[in-house]
């Protein structure tokens, strides 16, 4: 009993072994949790929502589908709408009695009633609305349902429209936009291997670089890299491939630039190198290397492949 009431003083109330055994504990009044899980609170199941309902059918579901249509789809189900509708008019005004009137006249249930339904069709549907035609009953209901629909559907075809035309305008935005940097890339290369026929000019008259070549031969480098990255993309993933000869002359500069490093670096070899340097001629050595005719996904000219190899080959000797 002092053992008891010493443990439960001290805040014990969990105690799952006891030397007394459980009978002890009980007949000192020790609290005893219980594991039954009849004592646990109940949770209520929530009910599980069947998939296999569909789903309602909502105005934003609707117009999401129209989205998706082409133009001329859309546009022959706007014609088709209409015809339906016309037919509705002209076999209402025989069926229930209530259809159409023209000029204080009954539509009649022939040919020429017939077109005059689709006319007074195309007018709701316009929403045009000349007043020379007028629908009967519930009729104007239905009339006000075409009109409707009509507009929401003749929306979407603008929309169509619309959208087309500026697709149209940002795809010549980015032609230009890749023409320029196409420019670029020739331009950039030209100024890395003029840089490098300045620099192994210097390292044949002198077998160690200065100070100013060896920061010199770094920048060339590095603006290499970025350019031979510009032209790695257009072989991998370009969305808009440049024609074979613009990409042939790029890839012909491409290959004289590394023939004329790979030559700068056989006779600097004993020159000390930066972090930087090294850096840099590991990209230009690894993309490069990516660069050949059996490496890229698309299929191109055998003279383009022949100039891919070429450039592999030169990664090798950089590397």
């Amino acid at each position: 009993m002092q053992a008891v009431g010493l443990l439960q003083a001290l805040g014990y109330k969990r105690i799952r072994y006891y030397h007394g055994g459980m009978s002890d504990w009980r007949e000192n009044d020790g609290p005893v949790e219980s594991d039954d899980l009849r004592d646990a609170p109940r949770v209520m199941a929530v009910p599980k929502k069947d998939s296999s309902q569909p789903m309602p059918l909502s105005w934003s579901m609707a117009l999401d589908v129209l989205g998706q249509w082409s133009i001329d789809k859309l546009f022959l189900f706007w014609l088709a709408m209409i015809v339906v509708f016309g037919v509705v008019y002209w076999v209402a005004g025989l069926g229930m009695g209530y259809g159409l009137q023209a000029g204080g006249n009954a539509v009649r249930f022939d040919f020429g009633g017939l077109v005059t339904a689709v006319y007074f069709s195309f007018v709701t549907a316009l929403s045009i609305g000349y007043g020379d035609v007028v629908p009967l009953g519930p009729m104007r209901i239905f009339a006000i349902a075409e009109g409707a629909i009509g507009l929401l559907i003749f929306g979407c075809l603008i929309s169509k429209l619309v959208s087309r035309r500026q697709e149209a305008l940002v795809e010549e935005t980015h032609r230009i936009a890749f023409e320029d940097r196409l420019d670029r890339v020739r331009t950039n290369l030209h100024l890395v291997l003029n840089d490098l026929d300045a620099i192994l000019e210097i390292s044949t008259n002198q077998p160690l670089l200065t100070e100013a070549s060896i920061r010199r031969f770094e920048s060339t480098v590095s603006v290499f890299s970025g350019e031979l990255q510009t032209v790695h993309d257009l072989l991998y993933r370009a969305s808009l491939l440049p024609d074979e000869q613009p990409l042939e002359s790029l890839l012909a500069n491409l290959t004289v630039c590394l023939r004329e490093l790979a030559d700068l670096l056989s006779r600097s070899n004993g020159q000390k190198r930066t972090a930087s340097l090294d850096s840099n001629l590991r990209s230009v050595a690894s993309l490069a290397k990516e660069i050949c005719g059996e490496c890229v996904p698309r299929t191109y000219a055998p003279d383009l492949k022949q100039w891919m190899d070429q450039i592999q080959e030169l990664a090798r000797k950089i590397s």
